[in-house]
């Protein structure tokens, strides 16, 4: 299942990545295409809508996850970005994002559960 998620990555890489390359149009368009756009679409609408200042940080772990070295990299791209991940893990949102959180693990992609656990995982 990873290999072919990690294909289907490097096929999107270059969409997935415009952001970075400042072409993305905004907070709105890096929740909906890419790697990003896929988790959007696939569970993750709710929690993306409450908090779409994550979702440019979460296209970031997701690439260096799937290209510079797994959950390492991934964590380091949530810790630096913890501000906007911390808002997935607030009491009135953490309930649409437990299914993002459950999908990703699916994937051996581990994001924190909680604030404190976002917190140790970034000592």
């Amino acid at each position: 299942m990873l290999n072919a998620l990690q294909l289907k990555a490097a096929k999107m890489d270059a969409e997935s990545m415009a952001w970075l390359d400042g072409e993305g149009e905004g907070e709105g368009s890096t929740c909906t295409t890419g790697l990003v756009g896929m988790v959007y679409s696939q569970g993750g609408q709710a929690c993306l809508d409450a908090c779409p200042q994550a979702c440019a940080p979460l296209a970031a772990a997701l690439a260096a996850y799937m290209q510079q070295g797994g959950q390492p990299a991934a964590r380091q791209e949530i810790c630096k970005y913890q501000t906007e991940f911390s808002c997935a893990l607030t009491a009135s949102t953490y309930p649409k994002c437990a299914v993002l959180v459950t999908q990703a693990a699916g994937f051996g992609f581990q994001l924190p559960h909680s604030q404190s656990q976002l917190t140790s995982g970034c000592r």
